[in-house]
């Protein structure tokens, strides 16, 4: 008996190694059961509101907007299941944004059908360093008749006919910002593989920060909000010396009392990530634009990578000294808090991404977990570098 109780203890090196490892394992399990499961728990009980009946139908006049350069083959799919929503009063504006291939053609032969189709453009000579962006969708803005601004890419698509009137029901009174969810398509390269799970951990982070009235952010690909509050603002007027100004000035006009989060998975947008230069154009901008954002939600989220950085490295710190000292014991609770995350993270993150359509991770997750936060600090110093 003694012999046995022996193998429990352990010298002071081994009780804080130890002990610092399971306080990033707490630290991690309570983001995923604040953080990462809240969207899916109130999803839920949006349906069950939803099957009651108590969510009043809202309908204003709404203006679609799309930014375009270059994206006739994706506008081609897109544009006809947008354009034949089931609303009653919208427009569609695509700005064509300097394209050189056959994107006027096809909104000239769309137009031919779809009457509430309008589009504009950027001339090909203008400013291609910062501002080239914000110009084609602040065209867009002035150029629309409708009371709230409905905001798309080329290379997304709505999933149902019943994208716009869900994305605007809760557009009353005083909301005048309504957050959206984008997923990507799956296909069975590595990189989609990484894509989707980093998509589907920063959405239901900026999804799960709105939810706890604590707004920071959104996505182009699906976000509402009033005509107004962009002119009342100013427009990108602040923000035009910053690449992905546009995404700093959705940070800066979202606040705990004017947001809606809207998550019924008819009212999510699908996006063709077909391949990694559209993910790293989107990582880029996200990236130039997250210094400059209000709040400390982005403070918080970087603690979740550190402490899974740190995790990972106790792990294999302790496993190592295990294996070297042949502490089988130390070996065992270590592994054993191991997979307690791991099982956690199997059930939270796959009943999550089955709702929001981010596809299953099995044998993946231990792969797409540990090469997430490295990409994204990679692409960290690449921007900074970029930057200086």
């Amino acid at each position: 008996m003694e012999q046995i109780l022996s193998y429990f203890i352990f010298d002071k090196i081994e009780i804080i190694g130890l002990s610092f490892f399971f306080l990033f394992f707490l630290l991690q399990i309570f983001y995923y059961v604040i953080y990462y499961r809240k969207p899916l728990i109130y999803a839920r009980k949006q349906e069950e509101a939803k099957r009651e009946g108590r969510l009043l139908e809202n309908k204003p006049k709404v203006s679609v907007i799309i930014e375009s350069e270059n994206e006739a083959y994706r506008l081609e799919k897109s544009l006809p299941l947008i354009l034949e929503q089931d609303y009653p009063d919208f427009e569609v504006i695509v700005v064509n944004n300097g394209s050189t291939d056959e994107s006027y053609d096809l909104l000239q032969s769309l137009r031919l059908k779809y009457p509430n189709l309008y589009h504009t453009y950027v001339p090909n000579s203008s400013d291609r360093s910062f501002g080239r962006r914000k110009l084609a969708l602040t065209l867009g803005i002035k150029a629309a008749k409708g009371d709230v601004l409905l905001f798309t890419e080329p290379y997304s698509q709505p999933v149902s006919d019943q994208w716009i009137s869900l994305m605007v029901k809760d557009l009353k009174d005083d909301k005048e910002v309504a957050l959206g969810y984008s997923y990507y398509r799956k296909s069975k390269s590595f990189f989609n593989r990484i894509a989707r799970f980093d998509n589907h951990l920063f959405s239901m982070q900026y999804l799960s920060m709105a939810i706890r009235n604590k707004p920071f952010i959104g996505v182009y690909r699906n976000v509402a909000f009033r005509k107004s509050l962009f002119f009342d603002n100013k427009g990108f007027a602040s923000f035009l010396g910053l690449e992905s100004g546009e995404v700093v000035f959705l940070n800066q006009i979202l606040t705990r009392e004017n947001t809606v989060v809207v998550v019924s998975q008819d009212s999510f947008i699908e996006t063709n990530m077909d391949n990694s230069s559209l993910w790293k154009q989107i990582k880029k901008s996200y990236s130039l634009a997250k210094p400059h954002f209000k709040g400390k939600a982005v403070k918080i989220f970087a603690l979740e990578y550190f402490s899974r950085y740190v995790f990972y490295l106790a792990l294999v710190g302790l496993i190592a000294y295990s294996a070297v000292f042949q502490k089988w014991v130390l070996l065992g609770i270590v592994l054993f808090i191991f997979l307690l995350r791991l099982i956690l993270q199997l059930v939270v993150l796959n009943k999550s991404a089955s709702y929001f359509c981010s596809g299953k991770f099995h044998f993946s997750l231990l792969v797409a977990d540990v090469f997430q936060p490295i990409y994204n600090l990679k692409y960290r110093s690449r921007q900074r570098r970029f930057k200086r």
